[in-house]
């Protein structure tokens, strides 16, 4: 069937929570009500590749306009064209069984005239999407040329990257191609949708400034075992140019007036000499605008870190996960030292540049100790901001695989709210012990550390202000090592370790590498 009208549907929120679908790598992660709302870039992306192809298109952001069911199928029963449509649904692993129900509300109220889901983990999803009959189609990788291919009216057979209703049963066709020239892609449309709304963290910058993510890049080649941007992105490293990059830039500040940009890369700064070309050129163009990265350290040297700061940077990203290499290397992670981490905070503090330091509780092998080393880690190497999130088996990734594998979680087990909430425990700590020290560290994260974000603009440079930001960061630092001296004393105590278990035929031995083929789990 061919399709006069592609209508992209990002769902409304499950009750009581915001959803970020952009969230870990696209798989989203569900927040408390109240929450801001964050743009998934897949929608925009997609919106603008199907435009270019002279495809009539729609887009209903009901997350971010915080509209009900009820009104999207107002929104859609409206529309004349209805009957003839494409209706796109994007959905992520928290929200996969509140978004297939609202499909099955759309489909029975509206009479679309096909219905597909898409986002990073639905190949993860398979077995569940396939036992619910509102779904048509399930797009399986980047859905740019898939849906474009399905609203021409292509066989489905014939479609690459698509799984397909046929009757009682459902069908797939061989694996897409990831998209490898990044240049040749549209900017996103934001005009589609309502991003005045988009409001950036607090650690990301002060103030009420208006901003929009940006994708430079697309993969992770690290693939540690418990992340799912090479699940979703691959791993091999897909790169826009430097004058690429800063035209969009260049069109988000002087089109739709953004302050700030947040670029949403696994690896910015994989290749140092591109960062450095693009710096260049935001600097040449005169360009006005902050932004903020993701990367890791031992990919930014002083003097690429002096050149972003020139170019507009505020703040830079980064994993340290655990401070042990043994922990590190069996996640599939290059380890980084604790001194690399230190005089690289060191720099970007010395250039402006505020640091937001990742931490990783429970992973394969964690102890006790292991634990509380990171916790008091973070403590010490004094980043401007912290997170500590709990050790997660997202679907699709080693860890999840690990985990079956162990016993710590079923098969098909994929209801993950996010990445702040349970543990399925490792071969030593039991899954409330680990919960313990996650709660803990996210006492000190929360109020010692970032402080809620009091007395943390470092952008004011008045003396009373400096002066207060001074004492409080002195103060809340002697404060949080007292806390985790105390912290140290009270969990060695109390915690009892789980003694290694024997390894059966099934069990797996580290690291857990990411496998190679863009394929993953079902569940």
């Amino acid at each position: 069937m061919r399709y006069v009208k592609a209508v992209i549907v990002n769902p409304p929120n499950p009750h009581g929570y915001v959803s970020n679908k952009d969230s870990m790598g696209g798989f989203g992660q569900l927040y408390p009500r109240g929450a801001t709302p964050f743009p998934p870039l897949d929608i925009p992306y997609l919106a603008a590749v199907l435009l270019e192809r002279q495809l009539d298109v729609d887009v209903i952001e009901a997350g971010a306009l915080d509209l009900s069911i009820a009104e999207v199928s107002r929104r859609l029963q409206a529309d004349p064209t209805v009957s003839r449509s494409l209706l796109l649904v994007r959905t992520s692993l928290p929200t996969i069984d509140w978004d297939l129900e609202t499909c099955r509300q759309l489909k029975a109220e509206c009479a679309p005239g096909g219905v597909a889901i898409f986002g990073a983990a639905v190949p993860s999803l398979r077995r569940r999407i396939e036992a619910d009959e509102a779904i048509d189609y399930a797009v399986l990788g980047e859905p740019d040329e898939t849906v474009i291919e399905l609203m021409r009216g292509e066989p489905p057979a014939q479609i690459p990257g698509l799984m397909y209703r046929a009757g009682r049963n459902w069908l797939q066709t061989a694996q897409r191609p990831f998209e490898r020239d990044l240049d040749s892609m549209p900017f996103p449309r934001w005009e589609l949708l309502p991003y005045d709304r988009y409001v950036i963290p607090k650690s990301s910058t002060s103030g009420h400034l208006r901003f929009l993510p940006m994708l430079t890049s697309r993969g992770c080649p690290y693939g540690c075992s418990y992340c799912p941007y090479p699940v979703g992105q691959g791993l091999k490293w897909r790169f826009r140019s430097p004058r690429n990059v800063v035209d969009e830039m260049e069109h988000l500040v002087v089109r739709l007036g953004v302050e700030h940009i947040l670029f949403r890369d696994p690896m910015f700064s994989l290749q140092q000499t591109r960062v450095v070309q693009i710096c260049e050129e935001i600097l040449r163009r005169g360009l006005k605008v902050q932004w903020k990265c993701e990367t890791r350290v031992d990919c930014l040297d002083r003097a690429t870190i002096e050149i972003m700061a020139r170019a507009g940077c505020t703040g830079i990203n980064f994993g340290v996960e655990s401070t042990d290499p043994e922990i590190q290397q069996g996640v599939h992670r290059k380890p980084i030292s604790t001194e690399e981490f230190v005089s690289k905070v060191a720099i970007c503090r010395s250039n402006g540049i505020a640091t937001f330091a990742f931490f990783v509780v429970g992973l394969p092998g964690d102890t006790v100790e292991t634990i509380l080393k990171s916790i008091e880690f973070a403590v010490a190497m004094r980043a401007n901001w912290t997170q500590f999130t709990v050790a997660t088996p997202f679907a699709g990734t080693p860890m999840h695989d690990w985990a079956v594998r162990q016993g710590f979680i079923a098969p098909d087990f994929y209801k993950i709210i996010n990445a702040h909430e349970g543990s399925p425990g490792n071969e030593h700590l039991r899954p409330r012990d680990i919960v313990r020290l996650h709660r803990f560290a996210r006492f000190l994260q929360n109020n010692l550390i970032n402080r809620h974000g009091i007395l943390k603009n470092e952008t004011r440079r008045d003396l009373p202000y400096r002066m207060a930001r001074r004492a409080a960061d002195t103060l809340a630092h002697a404060a949080a090592a007292c806390a985790t001296r105390a912290g140290r004393h009270y969990f060695t105590r109390t915690i009892v370790e789980v003694p290694p278990a024997p390894r059966g035929p099934g069990g797996d031995a580290m690291p857990l590498a990411v496998r190679r083929s863009n394929s993953s789990t079902t569940a």
